[in-house]
C-alpha cells in the first residue's frame, strides 16, 4: 500500500510544464519573501531603532536643560545657608510679648 504524501511532488518531475510551474512558484515565493523583508521587516526595525535613539536624545536634552536649574538652585541654597543671609534676632517679630 502506498503512503499518503502531503506537500509538493518530488523535484524530479519529468513533465516540463510541471517543472515550469514549480520554478514559477519558487520564484514567486522568493520574491514575496524579499518584498516582505524590504517593505515590512526593515521599516519596522528602522522605526524601533529611531524611536530608541530619539528617546536617548530626549533624555540627554533633559539632563542638559537641568544644568542651569541646578546651578541656580545650588546658588540660592548656598546663599541662604550662610549666617549673614539669615534674619537676626533684632529683626524677628516678638509675638511672645503680647
Amino acid at each position: 500500500m502506498e503512503q499518503l504524501r502531503l506537500g509538493l511532488p518530488p523535484r524530479d518531475t519529468v513533465n516540463p510544464i510541471a517543472r515550469l510551474m514549480f520554478g514559477l512558484l519558487a520564484l514567486v515565493a522568493g520574491l514575496g519573501l524579499v518584498a516582505l523583508l524590504l517593505f515590512v521587516v526593515l521599516p519596522v526595525a528602522g522605526l524601533i531603532v529611531s524611536a530608541a535613539l530619539g528617546g536617548i536624545l530626549l533624555a540627554l536634552a533633559g539632563v542638559v536643560m537641568m544644568v542651569p536649574f541646578l546651578l541656580v538652585a545650588g546658588s540660592v541654597l548656598v546663599f541662604f545657608s550662610r549666617s549673614s543671609a539669615r534674619r537676626q534676632a533684632s529683626v524677628r517679630s516678638n509675638t511672645a510679648r503680647h
